[in-house]
């Protein structure tokens, strides 16, 4: 981790130094990332059948788990231990973090760290397998869009590019090393949005990433300044937040590229892939994933459940059944022309503090719906401070009317009942995490865990 003192320090040299910087920082990092390992595994996910990522993803699930028995020291004593994940606890971060190095076995290539949105962050040692293990799998994901290493990359995320406070562009740095420009998530405004649309135009990305609330800002100015782009990107994939589908709308529609979700996470338990046909596949060879209801029972086609994955590469830190507490809808329909194979889902919900819960006790989620036919909404957000009530703050475009407003009241009527009471406020700006992200339900009361007592 980069200490603050460092940073102020970055700040205040001068962009190509800055640029320079980053990138000897962005080589040594890439050597770690794209190592013999890395290009074995990309090699097997771009040339073998799904049947066979789920013969190898079993075996080597099997060696993990007879590995774990007599080098994790949290399975070392389990009574009745076996080699079926349905005999192991599950398990999530207060228990890691309560009994952490119990968890770390061989000494780690590298460390990652969770984001702590949902609570106290945790640092996650990588073995070499899974790190390189990860990166194969985010350009088996780009190869659906031809992307490859070397093409220009925009990426719009929560990295620290400029002093936060600064005014004036470059809000913007330039990677060599990996043919990357970084945006700042933490300046985006109105005033500044010219600037960045400016900046893409000039670099002209193959493939545009990052969060989705901040690639849609940007997609919102185009659209409302009506601005032809001098560039087309192959992809745009997004992460780390869940898509809206207004946010989706908007993305597409001012670059003129299909969104593509790709699910991740910092402990590098589960893996989900939007495929070429828009249908959501989890892939078996990343890690192993089950989905649970909260009677501890599998998830079947048209249920909803929580990710609970197993990384069966990462020989460092021993995260078994590992509850990541994002709910996922199982779909119905479980064939894809694409070949890609794996658990085919209808939605990535987000967090279960993603949901808002109403005076009757029911949980409601999915409610990015509310805007789905809602024109002239640049951003939303649903904030719940109690029970009784919510808010719905709205950084509104023009031509937003109040006929408007009264049918996303009514849409919330339908899904969160009529004794809820919903208050609206119209913003210039949202205001961001700290980690640049933007969280689309800001929840703010204590409760229980859905179908808890």
């Amino acid at each position: 981790m980069i200490s603050n003192s460092a940073i102020k320090i970055y700040y205040h040299l001068p962009p190509a130094i800055r640029s320079f910087a980053l990138s000897t920082l962005g080589l040594i990092k890439n050597h770690k990332k794209y190592g013999p390992d890395y290009q074995c595994y990309l090699d097997f996910l771009l040339h073998s059948s799904h049947e066979e990522q789920k013969n190898r993803a079993e075996e080597e699930l099997q060696q993990y788990l007879r590995y774990i028995r007599s080098h994790a020291p949290y399975y070392k004593n389990m009574i009745n231990y076996s080699n079926d994940l349905e005999d192991l606890p599950l398990i999530d971060k207060k228990v890691v973090i309560s009994n952490y190095t119990s968890f770390i076995m061989d000494s780690p290539y590298c460390t990652g760290q969770s984001s702590g949105t949902s609570g106290q962050p945790i640092k996650i040692p990588y073995s070499k397998q899974a790190y390189q293990k990860e990166y194969a799998f985010w350009w088996y994901h780009r190869s659906f869009g031809n992307i490859h290493r070397g093409d220009k990359i925009a990426t719009i995320a929560g990295h620290k590019i400029a002093d936060v406070t600064s005014d004036k562009p470059p809000f913007w740095i330039y990677n060599m090393s990996d043919n990357q420009m970084l945006f700042s998530s933490y300046h985006m405004s109105p005033k500044n949005m010219p600037h960045y649309v400016e900046e893409l135009n000039h670099f002209k990305p193959v493939f545009i990433h990052g969060y989705p609330s901040s690639i849609s800002m940007i997609a919102s100015y185009i659209l409302e300044n009506s601005i032809m782009l001098d560039f087309r990107p192959r992809m745009i994939a997004t992460s780390s937040e869940t898509l809206l589908d207004f946010q989706r709308r908007n993305i597409e529609q001012a670059f003129g590229t299909k969104v593509s979700i790709f699910y991740g996470n910092s402990e590098f338990c589960g893996n989900i892939i939007e495929c070429p046909n828009g249908k959501l596949h989890v892939q078996p060879y990343h890690s192993y994933v089950r989905i649970l209801k909260d009677d501890g029972n599998h998830a079947q086609a048209g249920e909803q459940g929580r990710i609970v994955a197993t990384n069966f590469a990462n020989f460092s830190f021993a995260l078994v059944n590992y509850d990541m507490r994002d709910i996922v809808q199982v779909s119905l329909d479980q064939s894809c022309t694409c070949g890609k194979g794996g658990l085919v889902l209808d939605s990535i919900s987000g967090r279960m503090e993603n949901y808002i819960i109403t005076p009757e006790g029911r949980w409601v989620g999915r409610l990015d719906h509310l805007f789905k036919d809602a024109q002239y909404v640049r951003n939303a957000q649903i904030e719940q401070n109690d029970p009784s009530s919510v808010i719905i703050r709205i950084e509104s475009e023009p031509g937003y009317s109040s006929a408007i407003e009264k049918t996303i009241l009514e849409e919330t009527r339908i899904r969160m009942g009529r004794t809820i009471s919903v208050r609206f406020e119209y913003v210039r700006e949202i205001e961001k995490l700290p980690n640049g992200k933007f969280p689309f339900i800001l929840q703010k009361i204590r409760r229980m865990q859905p179908g808890g007592n």
